[in-house]
């Protein structure tokens, strides 16, 4: 795992490694873009004697493009600097400016738009590289025209892309923006929210650090991870069943009963000793082709009327080691009694998935009981607004806020699952990035709740067992789509490989 930084505490490690450590802000720059060069020399051997062009701002990040210039010049001396913007270059910037001046390599100010033809001619020659030191983590809002107007000029040409810090036009801290795809960012110590959330994950390509000399002791507060680990529950030669737990399942409602059959089976697979499916009696029936490993059990009712039964409930909750509850449970005034007897009674870690939400959000009754017991809500960007009442315009905005406002809120752990998911409690976040296309399908989230369920009852934490659940189904799923096209696996493919050893 990999610590994330927001943009203001990249900016307070910066001035205190400046003010406390007594290293200047030049020498940061100097290391950053030496450091830099480096890789891309090493990377970029064959291509780098064809030509670069740096498009450089007026800050520093600009000036992490002229040092970089200047320690490829060395080698290498077809490089061409494009100047970006009108506005006073920062004192570090003009230093390593009149450095390039000095040492002869071409500068062009690029202020207006009628200066793109001069670029675009120079594009004609085709060169190698484009490396992008615009703006760094600083930029938020709209690229201005211009700068819009150069990096799209950029997008057709098969040129290596290389970003300084951020790609130019991403919010550093919630990743929206336009900017131009890249082949590598070269992040400046540790990575950001933005390169990781919205359209920075896909803008940044592949990442690498290039690590400027900032004291690890000022990163020891840092809560928030990029999770990159699979953490799985320990296996014992002299264990049994009871061992590994007893995971509980509840949900399932006329048209929606397969919802908790994927999520049986998937806790089944990833290692619980016990699995028992809980749904209405109604629904045995359509039950006759689970695996035999599953204990299909029905929910007691009251003898009158058409509601749970409290007291057997109860006591039935009390032998879970884990709870999943919601997969196609149904928003009817059963779903909602049985809901509220688990979130009432649960002592262990509890799933609270697809219908349980939809019921949470409908029910603001229930939300002082979340901060009673281990629950974690794993909505995916529609049900989280439903639940924070927000707009979808509001969550993109800053995700990582919304769900903070929440989670304060709520005081219990959220799942927020998407093309990044997001994992945050009242103490620390992590990123995800694992998966692909092959998941969005209807059955995925169901899987989700079953491995993270088995995760919790065989004794991991449930952050970590909400994280390595999600980490194990996204590379699975990546790894499937290698052999075989993405948009033809399904849920179930991807329980049965689970297991697969990958490394």
């Amino acid at each position: 795992m990999r610590i994330v930084l927001s943009r203001a505490q990249m900016r307070e490690m910066d001035l205190r490694t400046i003010q406390e450590f007594g290293i200047s802000s030049q020498v940061l720059m100097e290391t950053a873009g030496a450091r830099a060069a480096d890789i891309i020399r090493t990377r970029y051997a064959q291509e780098l004697p064809q030509g670069v062009v740096l498009l450089c701002g007026r800050g520093n990040n600009g000036g992490d493009g002229y040092v970089i210039a200047r320690h490829l010049y060395a080698d290498y001396n077809p490089i061409q600097i494009f100047s970006i913007g009108d506005s006073q270059l920062s004192p570090e910037t003009e230093h390593n400016r009149s450095l390039c001046e000095k040492l002869g390599i071409p500068i062009l100010d690029l202020q207006a738009a009628e200066q793109l033809s001069t670029l675009l001619a120079f594009q004609n020659m085709q060169p190698a590289l484009v490396i992008d030191a615009i703006y760094g983590i600083g930029f938020h809002g709209d690229l201005p025209p211009l700068v819009k107007e150069i990096l799209q000029s950029f997008e057709n040409i098969a040129a290596i892309k290389i970003a300084v810090d951020i790609p130019s036009g991403i919010d550093a801290d919630t990743g929206n923006g336009y900017a131009l795809k890249m082949d590598l960012t070269l992040v400046i110590e540790d990575l950001k929210y933005g390169h990781l959330l919205n359209a920075g994950r896909l803008a940044t390509g592949e990442k690498v650090i290039v690590p400027i000399g900032i004291p690890a002791s000022y990163k020891e507060e840092i809560s928030t991870y990029h999770y990159q680990d699979l953490i799985l529950p320990l296996r014992y030669p002299d264990a049994h069943k009871g061992t590994y737990g007893r995971v509980f399942i509840i949900g399932g409602s006329i048209g929606f009963l397969g919802s908790v059959k994927l999520a049986s089976k998937a806790a089944l697979r990833s290692g619980a000793g016990l699995i028992y499916l809980y749904t209405r009696a109604d629904n045995l029936p359509f039950y006759g082709n689970i695996p035999d490993e599953i204990m299909l059990t029905p929910i007691a009712q009251q003898d009158e009327g058409n509601l749970p039964d409290p007291e057997k409930m109860q006591q039935a909750i009390a032998q879970a080691d884990a709870i999943a509850i919601g997969c196609g449970l149904g928003m009817d005034s059963f779903a909602l009694e049985l809901l509220r007897l688990v979130l009432t009674h649960s002592k262990v870690p509890t799933i609270c998935d697809a219908d349980a939400l939809s019921l949470i959000a409908k029910n603001d009754d229930l939300v002082p009981l979340l901060s009673k017991g281990s629950f974690l809500l794993t909505p995916h960007k529609a049900e989280f607004c439903r639940l924070a009442k927000i707009t979808m315009d509001q969550l993109n905005q800053d995700p990582i806020a919304a769900l903070r406002d929440y989670q304060a809120k709520v005081q219990c752990a959220i799942l927020l699952k998407g093309h990044s998911s997001i994992y945050l409690d009242s103490t620390r976040s992590y990123i995800l990035t694992a998966g692909n296309d092959a998941l969005a399908t209807g059955g995925s989230g169901d899987m989700l709740a079953g491995i993270i369920s088995s995760f919790a009852a065989q004794g991991l934490d449930l952050p970590l067992a909400a994280c390595s659940a999600s980490y194990l189904m996204g590379r699975t799923a990546e790894r499937l789509a290698a052999q075989q096209h993405a948009y033809s696996l399904t849920p179930a493919d991807i329980i049965a490989h689970l297991g697969d050893i990958y490394e």
